[in-house]
């Protein structure tokens, strides 16, 4: 390494800036062995970020893996936009393993400087994407606000291989409340034929508040992207890009351009398949998504060229590859479940059962929204109440909920948490004929229940389901210092088993209820309300989750389980997972 210069305080960037030559094993590449940088350092130094860019003069100027596009970028810079990509660690790059980044002032800068060495070596050896290592897109230059979101998932690539059609329409849909995110419903051929059916939830598939347009699209065999690794960002390195793949992008668009002349700025979807390993199979479809130009149309049509479509399409072939436009590519996202659910998701027996929630009170609501955010996409909800104000301390539903059905109003905040999610709500108690009579209560295999009601329990005791169901009765105690969590598999729930079990619980909060001095709620007649705050209700909700995880992985004849908060003092130490021989020790 030979430093070009002492670091320098740059105004403008507001960090540190220091010019340096590395030297690297490149042979047998294209990149030289001496290569000017610039390391742009935290003004917080030895925290913060430290980025290396190549120089304009003496750096490399193509974009390889493990780097944003290396653009020239501002004229008075001296050094380019491809940043690299340092922080992640040299080991997950496929590079020789290194040591923890250190961070003291001595050496965290020269563990970057050998960093970017170590990625100089690997550029040139072409292992910045070495097999099985995870497969990275190029870093596409995005604009404007607009995602475009598809769902694509491993195992579906199929569907798309069995395809003959290379190019069509494909349905979008706008997002109620938000103008930033738009949907991909569906693809069809030319001719309108349906071709893919994206499989979202009740979100994307209400005609309510939400507007539906076409786009084209057209895809691809592999990745259309210049070497080494840069994403085109003119119409014409796209059509070098997508030649190169098997698609001729004069010939697609030429087939949308008449259908187009409405003087409105068009997307359009490029589609390729993508592995989950380097060099591994391909496993899905990957779109990406551009801003057409404006087509030449009607009264606007330039001077010189007919006007007609032969006219308008020799002169659109001019504007858009003779010109070297440039694109304006889209930001776009898989929504596929697995990869919306990579932070966390609930075990799979749970999410892709049909869960019947009776109840949607405080803790019902929180329950749900637990397993709807954990992957849970098919839901029927039942409760006959409306939302009083006095519910919002604790209930996951707001003021604008306020005298609208509870069941209802939940079912429409949950569609907002997971875009898969199929629910439907009754402003109905369950009784005997809503039983037997709704056939979405009856194809429910997980049947939860949040009411805290012996007449609810009765009715399932008494309705017989043809197959096995799992079933998961909860409630909480005074201030919600305890929780029962009852759990049974079988055609029916165990109604004696389960008083048998609970029933000395039961009995023991009733005798805690009678000394509690009860909060009331509004004015005239003495109301007693069941006093529990909304961190109380959030702590049950999320213990009884991950009690009914368990009992859907072990599915239990008849299990009770029951959790005391431990606190003494009002200091809270924890929740325990108690005994009724432990619990009456104490009473």
């Amino acid at each position: 390494m030979e430093l070009l210069g002492d670091v320098d305080w740059d105004s403008e960037e507001q960090c540190w800036v220091l010019p340096l030559r590395l030297r690297a094993d490149t042979t047998g590449s294209s990149i030289p062995a001496w290569t000017d940088w610039y390391a742009l350092i935290d003004a917080h130094y030895p925290w913060g970020r430290i980025d290396f860019f190549p120089s304009k003069k003496g750096g490399i100027e193509g974009t390889h893996p493990h780097q944003r596009l290396n653009n020239p970028g501002p004229a008075a810079r001296p050094w380019r936009e491809g940043r690299l990509c340092l922080q992640t660690g040299l080991a997950a790059l496929g590079l020789r393993a290194r040591e923890e980044e250190p961070r003291s002032p001595e050496a965290r800068l020269a563990w970057h400087v050998k960093g970017a060495r170590d990625w100089l070596e690997a550029a040139a050896q072409g292992r910045l994407l070495a097999p099985g290592h995870a497969f990275e897109l190029p870093d596409l230059p995005t604009d404007g606000t607009l995602q475009v979101v598809f769902r694509e998932r491993p195992g579906e690539l199929g569907t798309w291989m069995k395809c003959q059609e290379s190019r069509g329409w494909a349905d979008l849909v706008t997002v109620p409340g938000n103008p930033r995110l738009c949907v991909v419903d569906a693809f069809s051929s030319l001719d309108g034929r349906r071709l893919v059916s994206l499989d979202w939830g009740d979100l994307f598939r209400s005609r309510s508040r939400r507007r539906r347009f076409r786009v084209p699209w057209m895809r691809c065999d592999s990745l259309p992207v210049l070497s080494p690794y840069a994403p085109p960002t003119c119409w014409p390195e796209l059509e070098e890009a997508l030649r190169s793949r098997g698609l001729e992008l004069r010939k697609e668009l030429q087939g949308f351009s008449s259908k187009l002349r409405d003087g409105e700025r068009h997307l359009c979807l490029i589609g390729f398949p993508i592995p989950e390993k380097i060099d591994g199979p391909n496993v899905r479809m990957h779109w990406w998504a551009l801003r057409l130009p404006i087509f030449a149309h009607g009264d606007l049509a330039p001077r010189g060229y007919r006007r007609n479509e032969q006219g308008y399409w020799l002169y659109d072939q001019v504007n858009l590859f003779e010109k070297a436009r440039p694109i304006h590519w889209l930001r776009t996202e898989n929504w596929a479940p697995e990869d919306l659910r990579s932070r966390g998701a609930l075990p799979e027996p749970l999410r892709s059962s049909w869960v019947l929630l009776l109840g949607a009170g405080a803790l019902g609501s929180a329950m749900a929204e637990l397993l709807v955010r954990g992957g849970v996409s098919r839901l029927v909800i039942l409760d006959g109440e409306t939302l009083e104000a006095g519910n919002l301390v604790r209930h996951t539903l707001d003021v604008t909920d306020v005298r609208y059905s509870k069941a209802e109003a939940l079912a429409h905040h949950l569609r907002t948490l997971n875009p898969d999610l199929q629910v439907h709500a009754f402003r109905k108690q369950l009784d005997d004929q809503m039983a037997r009579s709704t056939w979405l209560v009856s194809r429910c295999d997980t049947i939860l229940d949040c009411t805290a009601s012996d007449e609810v329990l009765e009715t399932l005791h008494r309705f017989a389901w043809e197959a096995s169901r799992l079933f998961f009765s909860t409630s909480f105690g005074v201030r919600a210092r305890r929780l029962l969590c009852f759990s049974a598999t079988g055609t029916s729930f165990p109604f004696e088993e389960f008083w048998k079990q609970a029933g000395s619980w039961i009995r023991l909060e009733h005798d805690e209820l009678k000394r509690t001095n009860l909060p009331r709620e509004g004015l005239g007649c003495w109301h007693p309300v069941f006093p529990a705050r909304a961190d109380d209700v959030a702590l049950a909700a999320a213990i009884a989750v991950k009690s009914l995880v368990q009992a859907a992985t072990a599915r239990p004849a008849a299990r009770l389980d029951v959790y005391e908060r431990d606190e003494h003092n009002d200091f809270f130490r924890g929740v325990n997972h108690v005994s009724p021989v432990e619990a009456h020790a104490r009473s």
